[in-house]
């Protein structure tokens, strides 16, 4: 009888959680600011899916949050929501892995899957789209901690207001916004207001091929980043254009701020590598600042620059896998201890210049039309 009682003790002081476990579906109901949530849950039992038997994490939406949503989206009430809709956005909003607030608030940030895998939302060749927590900044760079924010699609981040509310083998965190769904590259640069950048691509033809291809990374200059070099996309050539848009872009695999070193080099679709550097608070690429980071789209990931990246002008497209170049190391995700633990998804890796798409030969630089400033 000792044995039993003192093992029944240890297991109570070990895991607080057994005395108090209860369903993701009680714990919705028990808050007051989620009973429009709740009563979607209610309706639409599954699309709680798996978090109602594994656990996992809820980024749970308040109230204000679910109204405004569904005022934007022309949804008279939560009565006349689809269950295929209402199932789109709880699965952005939920995360197989149990995270309390500090596995999210660490320093440089923690990007973790969701469960959103609709084709619409994450060509991603088969792998979940993802939500980047922070309270470093959008890039997790920043040097003082803030509020924790959940970063996702184009437009404002949602703030944290209530964390780590516990059920069954799972924390809820509730935040004042639904997430942005993640878009692609075309639809994301409209949204951004990042006009020049949305006429380049017109101009070469490749708003379906940024949009369409799986795992893309856009470095993507503001308007007055455009303005600030001196580019006229007007009067530039297609293919100076183009040659342009390649050195802003990765494609193979995606990266996210997490998944990139400080120092090391990465190839873009030019053949010519860019650098990476995390310093004074801020993520650069080269010696340009990335103004916002971790932008996520449908099909990869963009860092809004605040300046036009340049060529190394005595640099060559690669022909061949440069030895130079580093392979980016996995996304670290945490576990549901708390610690991290690598995951090869949606990772930042080394692109052989000669792989993709058949890289330049030769860097075309035209110093007359301005396109030295690029």
């Amino acid at each position: 009888m000792f044995r039993t009682q003192s093992t029944a003790a240890l297991l109570l002081i070990a895991s607080p959680l057994l005395c108090f476990a209860i369903s993701i579906q009680d714990a919705i109901n028990q808050r007051p600011e989620l009973s429009t949530l709740g009563a979607i849950s209610t309706r639409f039992p599954s699309v709680l899916g798996d978090l109602t038997t594994q656990g996992g994490t809820l980024l749970a939406p308040n109230n204000d949050a679910l109204t405004q949503y569904l005022n934007d989206a022309g949804v008279a009430d939560i009565g006349s929501i689809s269950e295929a809709s209402a199932r789109e956005v709880v699965s952005y909003h939920s995360l197989p892995l149990s995270l309390r607030s500090t596995d999210l608030s660490k320093e440089g940030g923690a990007l973790v899957d969701t469960k959103l895998l609709s084709d619409t939302f994450a060509n991603l060749a088969g792998q979940p789209n993802v939500v980047y927590a922070s309270a470093f900044g959008s890039t997790g760079q920043e040097q003082a901690p803030t509020d924790l924010r959940i970063f996702s699609g184009i437009g404002t981040p949602a703030n944290v207001t209530q964390s780590d509310v516990a059920f069954d083998d799972g924390f809820m965190h509730v935040i004042d916004r639904v997430l942005n769904f993640p878009q692609p590259c075309t639809k994301t640069a409209q949204v951004a207001q990042l006009n020049t950048l949305f006429e380049a691509l017109q101009k070469t033809n490749l708003t379906t091929t940024v949009d369409t291809t799986p795992k893309f990374t856009c470095f993507a200059p503001t308007d007055a980043a455009f303005q600030s070099a001196g580019v006229d996309v007007k009067a530039l050539t297609t293919t100076q254009v183009a040659d342009a848009l390649k050195y802003h872009s990765i494609v193979g695999d995606v990266a996210y701020s997490t998944a990139v070193e400080d120092g090391k080099d990465y190839q873009t679709l030019l053949g010519v590598p860019v650098t990476v550097h995390k310093r004074d608070g801020k993520l650069f690429i080269n010696d340009v600042a990335v103004e916002r980071g971790n932008v996520i789209m449908s099909n990869g990931v963009a860092h809004v620059l605040s300046g036009v990246l340049s060529p190394p002008t005595t640099t060559s497209p690669a022909t061949t896998g440069g030895s130079s170049t580093a392979k980016v190391q996995s996304t670290v995700t945490p576990n549901s201890s708390g610690t991290s633990q690598a995951s090869n998804n949606n990772s930042a890796v080394h692109l052989a210049g000669g792989a993709i798409f058949g890289v330049l030969g030769s860097l075309i630089i035209a110093v007359t039309s301005g396109y030295l400033s690029l």
